[in-house]
């Protein structure tokens, strides 16, 4: 008798523990890329790089504007700036960050804008039968997507078109 109590109070505990984790797990595991968590009070900082690569979109023919202050004074960093920001609509993306270890991805930049970008999908549009997402960087095709992690004078082009 005792061995079946042992049981049922284990069962118990186990599953009080694991109805305790579901209810209070929001499914937030954070982002893949520690550079979306870089908030700098400005350029005055001490910072271990500032570079600057560029993006340009083009959807079905149309270049899409990347908008200015993406990453500047928003809610995570609302006095400051992110490890990747824009300051105007050209597509240049500026990169300071306080630790050159931190790699700064086009999929931490995507993030950050709250927008989506994979191989599969660019903004609002998703590749199908009909159509694809590619990505050049300086004239050459890379299959790295949201894990290209950019460099300075970088010239990145993302494409959502026919095939």
């Amino acid at each position: 008798m005792d061995e079946v109590k042992a049981l049922l109070i284990a069962g118990v505990i186990f599953t009080v523990g694991f109805v305790g984790y579901v209810i209070l797990d929001d499914g937030d595991e954070g982002s893949q890329w520690p550079i979306v968590d870089v908030c700098i009070g400005g350029h005055s900082d001490s910072l271990a790089d500032h570079y600057h690569p560029f993006l340009n979109i083009v959807i079905d023919g149309n270049v899409v504007e990347i908008p200015s202050n993406v990453g500047i004074d928003d809610d995570h960093c609302p006095n400051g700036m992110r490890g990747i920001h824009t300051h105007d609509e050209s597509g240049k993306l500026h990169v300071e960050i306080p630790d050159s270890d931190l790699d700064a991805t086009v999929g931490a930049f995507f993030e950050i804008w709250g927008m989506e970008f994979d191989e599969t999908h660019i903004l609002n549009k998703v590749a199908n039968e009909g159509n694809e997402v590619v990505m050049f960087v300086n004239g050459i095709q890379n299959y790295e997507y949201q894990d290209y992690v950019m460099e300075d004078g970088d010239q990145i082009e993302i494409r959502y078109q026919a095939k």
